[in-house]
């Protein structure tokens, strides 16, 4: 018959070099018990989306305010359409994590109610002139904004500048439409660039070329 040792107690002592992973005497989490990293981020994950709709809110609020000059009687129209505007966006899939900038929201609509005035007052002054002072074409401009909602607040917004509409997006290439192609168009499209990215909070682009 072979000799057995005797049995001896298992140390421990904790092993140079082995985790408590590595140990099968150590009892493991049990059943039901959450990690507070988890938890954390897991309730930071839920809040996102409110936070995105309360931004939502304001900057949609700031602009249909300064179209409407303020005007108590158009919040019948205006606190659904915001509230509808902002909703949207949660109905969406999910895209390319973005963010608001609450500074960049206040001078993004400031600056969006004074171009729309310039807007219609260029068309108006074009229309009515007796030279009238067109020059219609197209120009191509490449975009350099991420895919998502910074993008396409770009595209909508190149509306508002005077004598411009966007016509059509292939790849990365926006082609605008203008009135009167002999206008500067790129420091323009540059300007606007730079106020989405405060708007988004988005880090500085690569310069634009003149």
């Amino acid at each position: 018959m072979c000799a057995t040792s005797p049995l001896r107690p298992v140390s421990s002592a904790p092993v140079p070099g082995l985790t408590l992973a590595d140990r099968p005497d150590m009892p493991a989490d049990p059943p039901g018990r959450s990690v507070p990293a988890l938890r954390s981020r897991g309730a930071a994950q839920r809040r996102t989306p409110l936070r995105r709709f309360a931004l939502s809110v304001l900057v949609l609020s700031l602009i249909w305010g300064a179209l409407t000059d303020w005007r108590a009687d158009a919040l019948v129209f205006g606190v659904p359409a915001v509230l509808l505007g902002a909703a949207i966006p949660l109905l969406l899939p999910d895209s390319a994590p973005w963010r608001l900038s609450v500074r960049g929201a206040v001078l993004f609509a400031l600056w969006f109610a004074v171009q729309s005035v310039r807007g219609a007052v260029d068309v108006a002054l074009r229309a009515f002139a007796p030279r009238m002072p067109l020059c219609p074409g197209f120009r191509d401009h490449s975009l350099r904004l991420p895919q998502g909602a910074p993008r396409i607040m770009f595209v909508n917004t190149i509306t508002l500048l005077p004598g411009t509409l966007s016509a059509e997006i292939r790849d990365d290439v926006l082609r605008v439409h203008m009135l009167d192609t002999r206008m500067a168009l790129e420091p323009a499209l540059a300007d606007l660039e730079i106020r989405i990215r405060q708007l988004f909070a988005l880090p500085d682009g690569p310069e634009v070329s003149s």
